[in-house]
């Protein structure tokens, strides 16, 4: 395995940086950065997140992957993240290559340049860090001595628009997978002398893995026609870490030598969503719904805390209020960390019962904004995208957080669903309004502070409206001035966002492998950091598009015939496209679909059985099911363990049935 020190002096480099905006970008050593001997590892790793430092240091998957792959013996990872423009060309002006943070190291040195994607819009970051790193833009032109080029994340659910760079997508939950697949790839890598042969032997080996170069894509004018197996590949299906309480977290992770965009420690208290809101990806994609117990997280925060020293801890989740012992994990928290001053926060909640109770358990510790995620404003709109939520549940938890002394609510909105009117959209100021005026009522003088952040739907991959148009930029700024208009409450603030980043996210987000080129020409033209306002341009994107013949009116706007192979139908990613069709048609009568117990199995793909068994594996399983189920449970009539596709060592504990009977009771 290839070996390298820095290609340039450590003086010099750090000379060089004074040049730049925040150095500390750069420079690495933080506490509880993981160094280790070259000489004792067999595999080197660079965990890529394409966007600046101060956003990517706190990304939750990053901080796991760190975590997991450094626990293993004869493998180091390290960091590296997008340089922002001054520091990129610093590095051409040299003639230096991007390197890790840990042992200036190039990218080209190393064995597997892992990228986490969280949106579309780094995308074209992701090729700035290839070519600074000394490695072939196109996976096609690399051999078996450049680096594996992987990427995962909620940021490529459709892998297709990246396919022309990436060597192997990594589908599902990555934590146990990538521990696997560098066991896989110690084997494998010595008995082949071809990158393809080595590709197709890591894919037959790694169910999870899906090698764009082994899928062939057919169109039918501006649709997909087909994409057709090569080699007798086999259909890629997503990982699942099934037992949560026990899966490995980090309670020492780097603690960043600069301010982020979170400084906090952050634990995830459960993994996916089955509320069914019909425009959340997360929600489908990360199906069935796993917990961790009170108990757990409050070892993993009090680790941290002595680790780290941070003075926030976030529990987050797609949806943390829905987490059935949610008050329970609060008052274990707060007798150890109310006297440390160390605040607790839970990002965007759903509004539910548990909003009340809640603003009361956090002014224990220290007083945040609010920030609660009611979507839509109107009973008619909460149909269409399955919300089950009820104003005066909102309602409540604004009065409770005025009275325990919060002084800030902040609410998510969204604007563009199908179906929507003026009415729709007049419902945000409404309900924001009310908001603020309930901090008067309650006595506590003027209009409390609301910010009402105002995102443009983007119908995504893996979701019921996958198939519908995306509204055109000039409607949503219509829709825009709308909201601005019909403000009255001068406490209020409506944040809407830019419709260009919205566009060019949406019309990434569904294309095919045909988006590739248009990227690669975009980043030529300067396409970068498409995340941040001050960079956009989409001047760069609309002489892509324009080049191409391949932009917004294939891929965003236009609506989908429910027939058409999409992108990402040859990808087993858990939910099924009858399913989610089913979802669909629903959503046009103003259907709604209850909660997802298994008790009434929706049939979404993932399996009555495997919900079942993933709450029982963390005891949460007769808390949160209906008695009825418990008591099928009992009678054995749906425990059964699903054994993971792949095995790691030593065996898992989620492969014990009998431990799994004995936490419920049977």
């Amino acid at each position: 395995m290839p070996r390298s020190s820095a290609p340039f002096p450590e003086s010099a480099y750090q000379a060089a940086l004074l040049r730049v905006q925040l150095p500390g970008r750069y420079v690495g050593g933080e506490l509880n950065q993981v160094r280790k001997d070259p000489g004792t590892v067999r595999l080197r790793w660079a965990l890529l997140y394409p966007d600046t430092y101060e956003v990517g240091m706190p990304h939750q998957g990053l901080r796991i992957l760190y975590h997991v792959l450094n626990e293993q013996p004869g493998i180091w990872a390290e960091r590296a993240f997008a340089p922002w423009p001054d520091m990129e060309a610093l590095l051409r002006a040299r003639g230096w290559p991007l390197t890790t943070l840990e042992s200036r190291t190039p990218l080209r040195a190393l064995d597997v340049l892992g990228f986490t994607l969280q949106t579309e819009l780094s995308y074209s970051n992701v090729l700035t860090c290839l070519e600074l790193g000394g490695v072939p833009l196109q996976a096609a032109r690399r051999g078996l001595d450049h680096p594996l080029v992987v990427a995962g994340g909620a940021g490529v659910l459709n892998p297709e628009p990246l396919a022309d760079f990436i060597d192997l997508f990594f589908l599902g939950d990555g934590e146990e997978a990538v521990v696997e697949f560098s066991r896989i790839l110690l084997e494998e890598k010595p008995r082949h002398r071809h990158r393809r042969d080595l590709l197709r032997a890591l894919v037959a080996r790694c169910p999870y893995l899906y090698a764009p170069a082994f899928w062939q894509p057919r169109y039918a004018g501006p649709a997909l026609a087909a994409m057709e197996p090569l080699d007798g590949v086999a259909t890629p299906r997503r990982a699942l870490v099934y037992d949560l309480e026990n899966a490995p977290y980090p309670t020492a992770p780097v603690v960043p030598a600069i301010r982020t965009i979170h400084d906090r420690i952050t634990i995830e208290i459960m993994r996916g969503c089955v509320q069914g809101c019909r425009f959340c990806q997360a929600g489908y994609e990360k199906r069935p719904q796993r917990f961790r117990s009170a108990a757990r997280i409050r070892q993993i925060a009090e680790e941290s805390y002595r680790n780290t020293g941070l003075s926030e801890i976030g529990l987050t989740s797609l949806s943390s209020s829905d987490h059935p012992d949610l008050l329970g994990i609060m008052d274990a928290l707060s007798p150890v960390f109310t006297p440390l001053r160390v605040s607790l926060s839970l990002p965007s909640l759903r509004v539910n019962e548990q909003v009340v109770e809640l603003p009361k358990r956090a002014a224990e510790v220290r007083r945040h904004g609010l920030t609660l995620a009611p979507e839509v404003a109107t009973d008619r709109l909460r149909r269409i995208i399955n919300k089950g939520i009820a104003d005066q549940d909102l309602y409540d938890g604004a009065r409770a957080a005025w009275k325990t002394g919060f002084t800030h609510i902040k609410l998510y909105f969204m604007i563009g669903i199908p179906g929507e009117n003026d009415d729709d959209v007049a419902g945000i100021v409404r309900m924001a309004e009310e908001c603020a005026r309930l901090r008067k009522a309650a006595g506590l003088g003027g209009p409390g502070q609301v910010t009402a952040s105002v995102s443009t739907f983007v119908p995504k991959a893996l979701t019921p409206f996958q198939w519908h148009g995306q509204i055109r930029p000039e409607v949503m700024a219509e829709k825009q001035q709308l909201l601005w208009s019909l403000q009255r409450v001068r406490s209020v603030r409506i944040n809407p966002h830019d419709p260009g980043e919205s566009l060019l996210e949406g019309v990434i987000s569904r294309a095919d492998r045909r988006m590739g080129g248009v990227i690669e020409d975009a980043w030529r033209r300067g396409a970068r950091f498409e995340g941040w306002n001050e960079h956009r341009n989409l001047d760069h994107w609309r002489a892509a598009w324009s080049a191409a013949g391949y932009g917004p009116e294939e891929t965003a706007h236009r609506p989908r015939p429910l027939d058409e192979v999409l992108p990402w139908d040859h990808l087993d990613l858990g939910t099924t496209r009858d399913y989610l069709r089913h979802e669909f048609e629903k959503s046009q009568r103003g259907d709604f679909t209850e909660h997802c117990q298994t008790e009434a199995c929706g049939d979404c793909g993932v399996g009555a059985k495997l919900c079942v068994d993933v709450k029982a594996l963390t005891g949460f399983f007769e808390r949160y099911a209906k008695p009825k189920l418990v008591e099928r449970a009992r009678r054995n009539e749906l425990l059964q363990i699903h054994l993971p596709h792949a095995t790691l060592e030593p065996p898992l504990e989620v492969r014990s049935p009998r431990r799994s009977q004995e936490r419920v009771g049977i």
